[in-house]
């Protein structure tokens, strides 16, 4: 078995995926720290409850290197250097927290895929790869367009949770479709 991984490693080196090159390709938005991601996903603790057809919509919108905002059906999470501000659309409510660290370092393990050079891809099978950055391992099945930014099926397992995401997308940020001045009258609670 262990030769066999050793195999494997070094066959992954030696043919570069082509998943590497997607990514390599995709990097340049990611870099800038001002890009968009469209996607719809599926949270849940066990693999046999993942239904494509009840999938969530979302989008994020990174801003610059500490500020982001990300909608998950009527919720927004505003997310800045020391602080966040969840804003609830149907309740008219203003939620402003401490940063979820936990959340945080999700985020910056999934960025660092394109940011990091030294995160080596390892190429199972057509659509299965393993990601790995120093102790940090993700095992994925992703479908993927190698012209565009567009993926459209990666599934992984992040534990405790096994995460499907559905049709993402990866643009330039343009504009942000929300004004801020709409939650002026919204109630605060502040959680800090």
């Amino acid at each position: 078995m262990k030769y066999l991984c050793y195999l494997l490693i070094s066959c992954s080196i030696i043919f570069s995926s082509d998943l590497r090159l997607w990514i390599d390709n995709n990097s340049a938005l990611i870099d800038k720290k001002s890009y968009k991601l469209e996607f719809k996903y599926l949270v849940t603790k066990k693999k046999k409850d993942i239904d494509r057809n009840s999938l969530n919509t979302t989008e994020f919108y990174s801003i610059n290197t500490d500020s982001s905002i990300i909608r998950l059906d009527s919720r927004l999470t505003l997310s800045y250097k020391d602080y966040s501000e969840v804003i609830d659309l149907s309740s008219k409510q203003k939620f402003i927290q401490a940063l979820d660290i936990e959340f945080n370092d999700f985020k910056s393990k999934l960025v660092s895929i394109f940011t990091d050079k030294n995160f080596k891809i390892i190429k199972i099978s057509k659509n299965k790869y393993i990601l790995s950055l120093n102790d940090y391992y993700i095992n994925m099945n992703i479908t993927y367009d190698k012209s565009n930014s567009y993926i459209s099926d990666l599934f992984f397992y992040q534990a405790p949770y096994w995460i499907y995401i559905q049709d993402l997308a990866i643009t330039p940020l343009d504009s942000i479709p929300y004004n801020y001045t709409d939650w002026d009258n919204y109630e605060v609670f502040d959680l800090r």
